[in-house]
């Protein structure tokens, strides 16, 4: 499965950067499906940095999504590699200034391993949505007063 989405934040790059790049740092919304988000390696953030993830995938099964930059370019990119809970992929943004803000591209792959393939279209089809709705999320965040520490 392959996602690419776009939104217009009026942040500079900087500040979204940042905001994504600190993704363990910031407390999840009351209904997120992350229920733990921290990193595993010492130290700020960069290439070969480590994340562990544990998500609420049904309502009895939860999951854990094991994760490790793999492109750390301070506002322009930051891409990471992924793998848990019956999936595998790669996660790419790319932050584009423009007037008023950033343009934040997300490029998505994610393959299901084992019987998860059967649910693929369901998964593409829900999965694109919660994208949606997330990218939506950190825009109303920035846009709303947070004020990056760069």
């Amino acid at each position: 499965m392959y996602f690419e989405l776009t939104i217009s934040i009026h942040r500079p790059p900087a500040d979204v950067f940042v905001f994504l790049r600190d993704k363990d740092k910031y407390p999840q919304e009351a209904d997120s499906p992350v229920l733990l988000l921290e990193q595993t390696t010492s130290g700020l953030p960069g290439v070969g940095t480590c994340y562990r993830e544990v998500v609420q995938m049904l309502p009895f099964y939860q999951g854990e999504i094991l994760s490790t930059i793999t492109r750390f370019e301070p506002d322009e990119h930051l891409e990471e590699e992924f793998r848990g809970a019956g999936m595998y992929g790669h996660l790419a943004y790319q932050f584009i200034p423009e007037q008023g803000g950033t343009k934040l591209i997300q490029r998505q792959t994610l393959h299901c391993q084992g019987l998860l393939w059967l649910c693929e279209p369901v998964i593409k089809l829900l999965l694109h949505r919660r994208l949606r709705e997330r990218l939506e999320e950190i825009k109303m965040v920035l846009e709303g007063g947070y004020i990056s520490e760069v």
